[in-house]
């Protein structure tokens, strides 16, 4: 029955003529839809042009059914098909079928939104952006006043934050527009790599108490000014022009602020104002002096401000900040100024964005530099607090990203860097936090990629330069990670961290001298030189210097390092009773029946099994080694780095279980490990004590002699380019 149905519709052309008007349909509205995108029009001429091109095709079915050319080139009635003949349905009216299924089940999808026209996949290339889209480029200035630049900044970005409580309108991030500064590109390019329709430009010029702003409102397409304006007032007025300019913008864009966000209340004090731009403006900066003159002045604006949360939480970062990226700060001290100051912050005002990123930035720092993870867990709370305050802020998306990825939820964690992207999208702290995230999903090659974009955006920025040559390291490369890690701060000893990485490359390639050289060139300030010079006693060797000078900085300092280095120093010479010791009192959940085991730090538990082995509780080392075997088990699509599977085939080593220690190593190899002097510990992996079970081993002596002819090979090639 439905074969002769399907033979009469191709007697009488009924599929034709179906396919021939589904194809062209969808090429109409196609071309339709992309024009009233681009004209702008409602979607309701979209609509339109769908449901008459719909109600075409059944009536066009009706007429080939009925109708057909006659002999004289006329219409006539279809005739009736001869009796007992039986036309067949061939290839090609099946094709024509399918075709027409097709085109119906792809329009269909892309009007509802699942797929993307023509029209929309030309916007997500650049070419079309949002009518209702702006990015606040930095406000230029023209004053021979300290801080003017500064001032000038913070204003800026005050307009941005503004402009961002509008639901309705795209504003592009802080840092993606701060990357134009001082940069004479064209308005056209800066709409399409920002994803933006309009751009507000500006200049400052004060003299004395006098200030002068200039804003104009212009759009990237043909670079016409749909608003401009010049406030020549008192340095006291800054705050209302930043509300002038937001409100401004808004209503040239048809749109307005929400009435809850206007600022209400008592005029701020012009001075205090004014710290909060400048110092907000250093705060981003992140350079060693620029984070000791945000410290400085939030300190100010408290004092000016006691009730200021923002003042309070961005001296809990710059002041945490200083302690990590720069050594600059006992770190006692800086936790202690740090956590008054975000609690607070948060007591002041629980809605302010600012206080809740000062909690997750100060225990994400915790959570490195002790390895609990109940910091991580408060750094979770945090950034999901200041998520849903503000699901816009690049920054909270961000961290919140970079917690998801460390707490085993790495395909969340993409989803959100992605979504801080999408915001920012040439924002450099986002771009590297979702190379990680990459990463840790095995996508290197892509990890790579993203690490590469940010430093060809920010020549200068060593986070991402270091962050790369790490990438380059755990794949083997070290010769291709040296030069990045050169210039990313370890050369000149500009950045501690960079310097110490950059002598483990040269200690694992046997470049002895040039790894001294790079310990050397660390000379300030004195926290970083003390860290430096414990790094390289133990890189050389001396872990009994080494043991003493941590010791006697332990005594002044409880920093976490200094337990590291204790406890690196005492597991090399033997002192088992002095790891012991220590861990009782530092991580005292190792030593519980069921022992906590933390994936933020996977030496000490190590180092605790070792020492409890030696010791004679056997008992208690294998339930620690077992928990550790446990949580840093391999979990599907999920990268294993480097650092477990050592840590893995230390706790079978342990547990007397060579076989399975060695196919850990012998994976990790696999995967790209070359460095048998660790970057954790300064000890050579051969004579570690913890792999005292393989050492013998033929496997185990194979391995190294194979991982030292590669790195022999790569010492050989960038000697060779040094000639």
């Amino acid at each position: 029955m439905l074969e002769k149905f399907l033979g009469e519709l191709k007697r009488r052309n009924v599929l034709r003529i179906a396919g021939v008007y589904a194809v062209t349909a969808w090429g109409v509205f196609q071309v339709a839809k992309t024009v009233f995108e681009t004209l702008d029009l409602p979607r309701w001429a979209s609509v339109l042009v769908l449901v008459l091109l719909a109600l075409g095709f059944p009536l066009s079915l009706v007429i080939a059914w009925a109708f057909e050319r006659g002999p004289d080139g006329g219409i006539q009635r279809t005739a009736a098909a001869e009796a007992g003949a039986k036309p067949k349905v061939d290839r090609v009216d099946l094709v024509l079928l399918g075709a027409i299924a097709l085109v119906v089940a792809i329009t269909g999808a892309q009007f509802a939104g699942v797929l993307p026209t023509a029209g929309e996949r030309a916007a997500v290339l650049g070419a079309r952006a949002p009518d209702k889209s702006v990015a606040v480029l930095p406000f230029a200035t023209y004053s021979a006043i300290r801080d003017t630049e500064y001032f000038a900044d913070g204003l800026t970005e005050e307009v941005i934050n503004s402009l961002a409580q509008i639901p309705d309108l795209k504003v592009a991030g802080r840092t993606s527009a701060f990357y134009f500064k001082d940069k004479n590109e064209d308005l056209r390019e800066i709409g399409r790599r920002l994803g933006v329709a309009h751009v507000v430009e500006g200049s400052v010029r004060r003299e004395g108490e006098n200030l002068r702003v200039t804003a104009q409102l212009v759009s990237v397409k043909d670079g016409f000014h749909l608003w401009s304006k010049t406030y020549d007032r008192k340095m006291v007025d800054a705050l209302a022009i930043q509300t002038e300019i937001a409100d401004a913008v808004a209503d040239a864009l048809k749109t307005r602020l929400e009435t809850q966000v206007r600022p209400v209340g008592a005029p701020r004090d012009p001075e205090a104002y004014q710290l909060q731009l400048t110092s907000r403006a250093h705060l981003r900066r992140q350079g060693l002096e620029d984070l000791q003159a945000a410290r400085s002045g939030f300190e100010r604006l408290t004092t000016l401000e006691p009730n200021n949360a923002s003042a309070y939480a961005g001296l809990a970062q710059a002041t945490m900040l200083l302690a990590q990226n720069h050594l600059a700060i006992d770190f006692d001290d800086a936790r202690r100024i740090s956590e008054a100051a975000a609690d607070r912050a948060v007591q002041i005002d629980p809605r302010s964005v600012d206080a809740w990123l000062a909690r997750a930035y100060m225990n994400r720092i915790l959570a490195l530099r002790s390895g609990d993870e109940r910091f991580l867990q408060k750094m979770g709370e945090a950034a999901r607090r200041a998520v849903k305050l503000d699901p816009r802020n690049p920054e909270a998306l961000s961290i919140y990203a970079n917690y998801l990825g460390n707490s085993g939820n790495e395909a969340q964690g993409v989803v959100y860097g992605q979504r801080a992207l999408a915001v920012d999208p040439l924002n450099r702290v986002s771009q590297m936090s979702l190379a990680i995230h990459l990463t840790r999903l095995n996508r290197l090659d892509e990890a790579e990629r993203q690490y590469r974009a940010a430093i060809e955006l920010y020549p200068d920025y060593d986070d991402a330069k270091q962050a790369l040559g790490g990438l380059l390291m755990e794949q083997g490369r070290l010769s291709e990670a040296e030069p990045w890690v050169r210039s990313g701060g370890g050369a000149d000893g500009r950045d501690t961290a960079a310097a110490i990485q950059l002598a483990n490359i040269y200690v694992n390639l046997g470049l002895q001298g040039d790894a001294d050289a790079a310990f050397d060139a660390v000379k300030a300030p004195p926290p970083a030189v003390r860290v430096a010079h414990v790094a390289r006693m133990a890189a050389d060797g001396d872990y009994k210097a080494a043991l003493a000078f941590a010791e006697a900085q332990h005594a002044k300092d409880s920093d976490p390092f200094w337990i590291s280095a204790i406890l690196i120093c005492s597991v090399s010479i033997g002192d088992t009773a002095r790891v012991t010791e220590l861990l009782k009192t530092s991580s005292p959940g190792l030593f519980l029946p069921e022992p906590t085991v933390g994936l933020t730090d996977l030496d000490e538990p190590i180092y605790a099994a070792y020492a409890l082995g030696a010791e004679g509780d056997r008992a208690q080392a294998r339930r620690i080694l077992e928990r550790t075997l446990a949580i840093t088990a391999p979990r599907p699509g999920v990268r294993q780095p480097t650092e477990r599977r050592i840590a893995r085939a230390r706790a079978y080593a342990g547990l007397g279980d060579v076989d399975h220690a060695m196919a850990e190593l012998e994976q990790a190899e696999q995967a790209g490990w070359r460095s048998l002097f660790t970057l954790t510990d300064f000890v050579w992996l051969d004579r570690h004590p913890t792999l005292a079970a393989l050492q013998g081993d033929p496997r185990f002596k194979g391995m190294v002699a194979r991982i030292r002819a590669d790195m022999a090979r790569q010492r050989a090639e960038i000697l060779a380019l040094r000639k």
